[in-house]
């Protein structure tokens, strides 16, 4: 059974569905929403039964709101779009509802505000400004919207990124940036001690590994106090050279990069 379309003014078309009949859906129990190691997703029946809304790869991101019980899933475009694109957010509510938002343009970011209640959708063309938009989630329908302003720091809270949020709550003075730059000296220091030479050893007490590819005879290593700082590093075999999986703390270090910044790498 399905309900019919509903459009929201000026923000592209909203649609409500009732998915299929809950004995058609996989049945295990849970009180709470799930992402499985494959990608699939559930959400919790009243019955507290798993009800399946998506395979694994429907979705080029899937996040499960703070409720523990909405979910909300970047779908991707199924044309010659570049990469990464996408026109739709679903989302998957308890009880086996789902909510389809398609703003009407390219969907450059989103998230849950009030633990899940609402759902902000930043989209916009390639180029030029965005537009923000505030939903709720249970009925889809649009609370607030607003062009992108030229200044990202008068943005209200509901609009702000969870990078941005992140990078405003970093305190900020001038004794604590004359702590952080006394850190990165130390940083520097400890990253120059380490030299061609010397062992595996030596360099995992300052540093420890991260994802990604690598063997035994080249990995990146990132700084055990912080993971964005980074160095690429190459080994000789201390022992046993045709082994290129298992790395042995004996290992004598052929190369080290300068320190550097990037993000983290998950496997």
């Amino acid at each position: 059974m399905r309900k019919p379309a509903l459009a929201a003014a000026f923000v592209g078309l909203v649609f409500t569905s009732i998915p299929r009949h809950l004995q058609d859906r996989k049945v295990e129990y849970g009180k709470q929403a799930e992402l499985d190691a494959q990608g699939n997703i559930y959400v919790s029946s009243g019955e507290g039964k798993l009800i399946k809304m998506a395979d694994g790869g429907y979705c080029l991101e899937a996040i499960v709101a703070d409720d523990r019980q909405t979910v909300g899933c970047m779908v991707g475009l199924k044309s010659e779009e570049p990469p990464g694109s996408s026109l739709q957010l679903d989302i998957f509510l308890k009880g086996g509802n789902k909510n389809t938002i398609e703003p009407g343009a390219f969907i450059r970011e989103w998230h849950f505000w009030k633990g899940g209640q609402q759902v902000t959708v930043y989209s916009g063309s390639r180029d030029g400004s965005g537009t923000y938009a505030l939903y709720d989630t249970a009925s889809a329908r649009l609370i607030e919207k607003l062009t992108e302003p030229s200044e990202e720091s008068t943005l209200p809270k509901w609009a702000k990124s969870r990078a941005q949020i992140q990078d405003e709550s970093v305190p900020m003075s001038a004794v604590l940036t004359q702590e952080r730059t006394k850190w990165i000296g130390k940083i520097l220091r400890q990253t120059g001690k380490i030299k061609p030479g010397m062992r595996r050893s030596d360099l995992i007490k300052v540093f420890t590994t991260e994802g990604g590819v690598s063997n035994r005879f080249q990995r990146t290593y990132v700084h055990v106090e912080c993971p964005y700082i980074k160095v690429n590093v190459t080994f000789k075999a201390a022992r046993d050279e045709s082994n290129t999986l298992t790395e042995d703390p004996g290992d004598i270090i052929e190369s080290i990069s300068q320190p550097y910044l990037a993000g983290s790498v998950m496997d």
